[in-house]
């Protein structure tokens, strides 16, 4: 197998919803998807959206066709939005934490469990041919880029760990606490693995997310990467994580610009001069 990546995605259709100050729609996914038209690696999307499979189509149909699989899906058929209703009672509760979307909206919740599970069907199907496997948020790539480019592995990674970029220092929380304040420790936009070791991390999430289902909790993987790790919890991941951050300020795309640096130092001089930078996606660009 050759030693690369296999980025996985997904969109799931969710009402417009407010995230922070801003609100998000389909429009804007629509707007991102164009990012992906020069990415190099292979890429195999999700979506229950036909809005979204044809714009995808259009954006990588210049490229080899192996490069691209996209499947339509029904999110009825999954373990993770057939949690919704649990999730939307636990939501429901007096004095539960809000925090928009992540405790507000249930189907907010499922999409970002269904990460594991669609990376977890990708494995056991065989639907790779590279070494290693990342997921890659549907809004990653905000720039329409010029160039072809790809993300490489840091030539630091270990194999047996599980790379997320770091957006906070780790401290003492509790599940409950975590949730309250929305803690967050890693990005869940990027994250890197072997197959045989992501099977397992994604195996000890799932036992995560049932097990807080029990106690009455939820958020969004972000708050469970971060519960999953403290110790007092009991959860014992079986696979450790290996963090990357910028050491000046908070980005939470790090993992994907230091992966592409790590692309374009490998290139010759003529080949980096063919290699250019991007330009901001704007929503108001009409890709639909």
């Amino acid at each position: 197998m050759e030693n690369d990546i296999t980025f996985v995605t997904a969109y799931f259709y969710i009402e417009t919803f407010k995230k922070g100050e801003v609100s998000r729609g389909i429009e804007h996914y629509l707007a991102w998807l164009e990012g992906f038209s020069k990415f190099d690696n292979d890429l195999i999307a999700f979506t229950d959206s036909h809005k979204v499979k044809g714009m995808l189509q259009r954006a990588r149909m210049h490229l080899p066709s192996h490069k691209t699989k996209i499947y339509f899906i029904n999110k009825g058929d999954m373990w993770a939005f057939n949690l919704a209703p649990e999730i939307k009672s636990i939501f429901a509760q007096p004095g539960y934490p809000k925090h928009s979307p992540n405790t507000i909206i249930e189907q907010y919740s499922c999409a970002m469990h269904a990460k594991y599970e669609l990376m977890e069907t990708v494995i056991r199907e065989r639907m790779f041919r590279t070494k290693y496997l990342a997921w890659i948020d549907i809004g990653y790539f905000r720039f329409r880029y010029e160039k072809h480019f790809k993300l490489q592995i840091p030539p630091d990674f270990r194999d047996d760990h599980i790379a997320f970029g770091q957006i906070n220092a780790f401290k003492p929380h509790t599940a409950l606490t975590v949730i309250r304040e929305d803690a967050v420790w890693v990005a869940g936009g990027m994250f890197i693995g072997r197959p045989e070791y992501l099977m397992v991390f994604i195996e000890d999430y799932r036992l995560l997310v049932e097990s807080l289902i029990a106690r009455r909790l939820m958020g969004t993987d972000q708050n469970l990467l971060y519960i999953m790790y403290i110790k007092n919890e009991h959860v014992f991941p079986r696979i450790p994580v290996q963090t990357y951050s910028d050491p000046f300020e908070c980005d939470w795309f790090y993992l994907g610009n230091y992966c592409r640096y790590v692309y374009e130092t490998s290139l010759t001089a003529r080949q980096r001069r063919n290699t250019g930078r991007g330009k901001l996606l704007s929503v108001y660009q009409q890709y639909l």
